[in-house]
């Protein structure tokens, strides 16, 4: 698959590009019908939430499990990826945040993904690309993603941790909600809706985040973080499944 140049001319714009149902209604039941061994892994790369069992975050599936490692090699994923680093790419880092209904799928706070990778994983520049896949249909009712378009172009805005990630195996920071005003009264904010299979491809610095999902409705999306080969990380604090150290340039799987 090839973006275009009104494609490429609004990821770079907003710092974003939806895609809706990019990935075929079979390959969006293998995704499904895998979820639910990724999420009864017991190890450090499942993080749980904090009011109940649940699974929060699920690192590292491409690496453990067939179907997503198949799904971080599709063409349609890579290919636009490439495009718009004009780069060869290796994955810095996957997570499946699953988001399951009645309230048991937290909230993220505004944050941009950027600034740990840089302070703790070594990652010098921002050449990276947030590949989020839809494994569910993503509603208005379901807690969808929120982004701030064209907020990648305000830099490194983080504060501090947030106090709930503290010692949880993930390092989020919270943005000033002054900061937050300011940019949303600018730019807006959107929310990133549609059936599952659809697939968005998201600036490392634009900033996003979620509330809790009250819905009855499951909420799953699957985000590989693509990195640019030359833009390889130099830290080694983290663990594999948050800080790959495998740079050998991706190729796309046959169609």
């Amino acid at each position: 698959m090839k973006l275009n140049d009104e494609q490429i001319n609004c990821y770079e714009e907003s710092g974003y590009l939806l895609l809706p149902e990019l990935l075929n209604t079979a390959e969006v039941a293998e995704l499904q019908v895998a979820l639910p061994d990724v999420l009864k892994r017991q190890g450090p790369e499942i993080i749980r939430e904090q009011d109940n069992s649940q699974a929060r975050l699920a690192f590292g599936a491409h690496v453990y499990n067939e179907t997503y490692q198949r799904l971080s090699l599709h063409s349609s994923l890579l290919g636009p990826v490439q495009q718009l680093l004009q780069d060869d790419v290796y994955i810095h880092q996957s997570r499946i945040n699953p988001k399951p209904g009645f309230g048991e799928g937290g909230a993220w706070s505004w944050h941009q993904d950027y600034p740990p990778w840089l302070k703790i994983d070594g990652m010098s520049k921002p050449r990276c690309v947030m590949v989020a896949v839809f494994i569910d249909d993503c509603t208005t009712v379901n807690s969808p993603l929120l982004v701030l378009p064209g907020s990648q172009n305000h830099g490194l805005l983080a504060a501090s941790a947030h106090e709930d990630t503290i010692g949880r195996g993930y390092d989020l920071q919270n943005i000033d909600s002054e900061i937050v005003s300011k940019l949303a009264d600018e730019h807006g904010i959107e929310a990133l809706t549609g059936p599952a299979g659809s697939v968005a491809f998201v600036n490392c610095n634009v900033i996003h985040g979620s509330a809790n999902n009250i819905s009855p409705w499951r909420r799953a999306i699957m985000y590989l973080i693509y990195n640019a080969v030359s833009n390889a990380c130099t830290g080694t604090q983290r663990p594999w499944y948050q800080n790959n150290r495998d740079f050998t340039p991706l190729k796309p799987l046959n169609d």
